[in-house]
């Protein structure tokens, strides 16, 4: 395997979407060294470009969802409204239904099961 360096890991960065797997590609390692080479505290700044590089992809795909939207997809729309218009009121509503009797007194419990009326 080659020898990893600030320098190879930078020229890396441009067009791997942030993802480590692909840096690794383009430096000829393993993703594993990748990751060790970045949890040195003296590589925190390469942690930040490839953050940066991760940003890029997130506007790239941002800027599509609006074209999507404002061209009338009701997907594209909906998926929106659920993930940003939350404090608007949209959102997928999520709770929970059940007629399982819920125990809060422990020693109500016990007499309960003890005198077989526990349903």
């Amino acid at each position: 395997m080659a020898k990893l360096s600030k320098e190879r890991i930078r020229k890396a960065i441009p067009g791997s979407i942030g993802t480590y797997a692909a840096i690794a590609r383009k430096c000829n390692v393993s993703r594993s060294a990748i990751t060790q080479f970045l949890q040195k505290e003296e590589n925190q700044n390469l942690v930040e470009e490839i953050n940066e590089e991760r940003e890029k992809i997130t506007d790239i795909v941002e800027e599509q969802l609006m074209k999507s939207i404002k061209k009338g997809n009701f997907r594209a729309i909906k998926f929106f409204l659920e993930t940003k218009g939350k404090s608007r009121g949209y959102g997928k509503k999520q709770g929970i239904e059940s007629n399982t009797k819920i125990v809060t007194d422990m020693e109500k419990f016990r007499q309960e099961v003890r005198d077989g009326t526990f349903k």
